[in-house]
């Protein structure tokens, strides 16, 4: 694709640039996707005990010097718990019929799907509603008995935060 993958260790800052160190010395980088949470991403203008981000990152963003193709704050509506809504969002907005089906989707602060996933836990993945990167999930094929169990224990203690 064309399309290097970094580590924050991997980019610096210089006169209002970020670039990128290569086998080939540094190249200016114009745009970047970012993998990691908006707290992480500058240790000078967040989280200062962050080694995830790129400091001074922030300040080239706001000066123009680099776009982040996600911005700050995209994943405000990254809430799994709105993903059984998403084909009413596309009838409402565009006017259209999806042209994918939703995969099924059970909220498990509604009782009724709460009860259906712990009854079906074997058979189901579960996320968090604001879980990323595959964190804080169950997947049945790949869970022990002793997995499912647990997680039936973390679902039962605060439903709202699971999807299946």
């Amino acid at each position: 694709m064309g399309v290097e993958l970094v580590e924050s260790a991997d980019l610096f800052i210089k006169e209002g640039a970020v670039y990128m160190r290569t086998t080939e010395g540094p190249r200016k980088v114009d745009v970047i996707y970012r993998r990691i949470d908006d707290a992480f991403l500058d240790p000078l203008a967040f989280r200062a005990d962050s080694m995830l981000g790129v400091p001074g990152l922030l300040s080239v963003y706001r000066a123009g010097g680099v776009v982040l193709a996600n911005a700050i704050g995209t994943g405000v509506a990254d809430d799994k718990s709105i993903y059984p809504y998403v084909p009413d969002m596309i009838r409402f907005y565009l006017s259209e019929e999806p042209l994918l089906n939703n995969i099924p989707t059970w909220q498990c602060r509604k009782p009724e799907d709460l009860r259906f996933v712990l009854d079906n836990l074997d058979q189901m993945v579960v996320k968090e509603v604001h879980g990323a990167g595959g964190y804080g999930m169950l997947v049945w094929p790949r869970a022990s008995r002793a997995e499912i169990e647990e997680f039936r224990q973390r679902l039962l203690a605060n439903p709202a935060n699971y999807i299946g």
